[in-house]
């Protein structure tokens, strides 16, 4: 009967968790919404995401190898619902910014990378410049 209560709780929470992605990534605005961000703290383990708070906050979103594309909210959104369907996650992290960078980028606290093997600080200098020209 044990056994019976933990699977019928486990597909319980595999629901709301498609659930809330299905409501993750349906516009292009850097502040995530609340739903947006309760899934990222599910989503990211600890290590991932360095016990970082996504409520409210404004993301800059980042692919490619290098480090060289901007992407959006949307296209992260999607890719993680992509790879979801199959069982497997993205890989991603973030970098947090510090109050010098989130002043010069225009108000952005963190970049979410996806599909990005180095991110060297050089490159993230310029992605924070490049971000706010674009704004």
């Amino acid at each position: 009967m044990k056994k019976i209560g933990t699977i019928i709780l486990l597909l319980i929470s595999i629901n709301i968790f498609e659930q809330n992605l299905s409501e993750c990534g349906i516009d292009n605005n850097p502040k995530l919404t609340q739903t947006e961000s309760e899934f990222l703290t599910e989503y990211m383990n600890d290590e991932q995401r360095k016990n970082f708070d996504f409520t409210n906050k404004k993301v800059i979103f980042i692919t490619g190898n290098s480090a060289q594309q901007l992407g959006t909210k949307s296209e992260y959104f999607d890719k993680i619902k992509e790879w979801n369907k199959n069982g497997n996650k993205i890989a991603t992290w973030i970098v947090k910014l510090n109050e010098n960078e989130r002043k010069i980028s225009g108000g952005y606290d963190v970049i979410i990378t996806y599909w990005v093997k180095n991110l060297t600080k050089k490159r993230k200098r310029k992605i924070i410049t490049e971000i706010k020209a674009s704004r």
